[in-house]
């Protein structure tokens, strides 16, 4: 595939090193919920996975307006009903055992916010006072709760906009600023308080610009100049300039600074650097080792591990009665983590497989990028 048709022809099939990013930045999510944090930039990697979550998005809505003029809401949210329930329910199916099973007293807005995605929410404004460690299994499903508002909505707002093109930037570059707006309004209303960063860090509306950058820069990339913006990130002065935004992101350590401009400067980075190393014609190489087979596994295997990891991790706390990583803290965390995933996907999510096919979701990868390609701008459909 030639660089240029993977610019103005988006398909419905994985981009393989898109894959491999995600997987990267699911171990470091883990790694870090594993008391590696002060290391592992565990809320980098998030960003990033925010990031591709908006990219893909917009690249599957795109090239399925371009098939068919058309986006078939129904199938898309039964597709994404039929990509997150399965492996969720059997979460809170344990969950609500172990949680059982440890004697805590348990309240059915516990399991409602995890099910209608509004568990960002209840851990800030809904939880009952109660034993903390009772319902913390549960809460690694905040960020999933930022991911389902915005693909909630975002479909919507594609039909309506897409084919104004310009409105439509607009529209999410209002938004990406008007996000950073809010964030600083809260910082410098409350000031850097734990309250006011724990409710920064979980909601949506302080959240969501990160998946916002990846629906522009797809929109950007698969757009009638894609190729000149592909160039422009591509060129040494972006890709520098975006490496010194995610390291002024990671290493100053001003707490306003950390809660609104950190989440602008990775969501700017990641904006230059996803495109470079997607069609950059020198880093096919680099393409080549983020398709690797074992990284691809982790990917198909990354909501999963998501959730389970933290499964597992919730209950080696209840049984060392620790946060300390020890050895017996992995022996029990680690095993039990992976366990869940394999049952969950291999047992339940590929059953599912063929019926999400029937509605549209189409799951063969896609080979990476050649990296000798002309870049020629082609129109993309509207």
């Amino acid at each position: 595939m030639s660089l240029s048709t993977s610019i103005t022809r988006p398909t419905s099939s994985y981009l393989l090193p898109l894959d491999g990013i995600r997987a990267i930045a699911l171990i470091m999510v883990v790694l870090s919920h594993f008391g590696l944090g002060h290391i592992i930039p565990g809320g980098l990697a998030l960003n990033c996975f925010f990031f591709i979550s908006g990219f893909l998005i917009t690249r599957l809505l795109i090239s399925e307006h371009n098939r068919t003029g058309t986006i078939n809401l129904k199938n898309f949210y039964i597709r994404r009903f039929l990509r997150l329930y399965p492996a969720l329910l059997f979460m809170l199916l344990i969950s609500v055992c172990f949680i059982g099973a440890i004697g805590c007293e348990f309240h059915a807005q516990e399991i409602l916010s995890s099910l209608f995605y509004y568990r960002n929410y209840f851990v800030i404004y809904l939880r009952p006072i109660q034993p903390l460690d009772c319902t913390l299994i549960l809460d690694i499903l905040w960020s999933l709760a930022v991911e389902e508002h915005f693909y909630i909505a975002f479909p919507l707002l594609f039909v309506l906009l897409f084919r104004h093109r310009p409105a439509f930037l607009c529209f999410l570059t209002v938004g990406v600023i008007g996000i950073l707006a809010w964030r600083q309004y809260l910082m410098t209303t409350y000031g850097p308080t734990e309250l006011t960063i724990y409710t920064i860090y979980h909601l949506t509306e302080t959240r969501a610009d990160a998946i916002m950058y990846g629906c522009l820069i797809s929109l950007l990339a698969y757009g009638p100049t894609g190729a000149g913006f592909i160039q422009r990130a591509n060129h040494s002065i972006s890709i520098g300039l975006a490496f010194i935004l995610l390291a002024i992101s990671l290493f100053y350590r001003d707490l306003a600074f950390r809660e609104t401009f950190r989440y602008s400067f990775q969501g700017l980075g990641f904006s230059i650097l996803v495109p470079a190393l997607l069609f950059h014609p020198r880093l096919e190489k680099l393409r080549q080792w983020f398709s690797a087979p074992w990284l691809l596994t982790v990917a198909q295997l990354s909501y999963s591990l998501y959730l389970f990891h933290w499964v597992g991790i919730s209950i080696a706390r209840y049984l060392t009665g620790s946060e300390r990583i020890t050895v017996e803290y992995l022996l029990i965390a680690v095993p039990i983590g992976l366990t869940l995933s394999v049952v969950s996907y291999y047992g339940i999510e590929k059953r599912i497989l063929k019926l999400r096919k029937h509605y549209g979701s189409n799951l063969k990868p896609e080979s990476a990028p050649d990296a000798t390609p002309a870049l020629q701008p082609q129109p993309i459909r509207s």
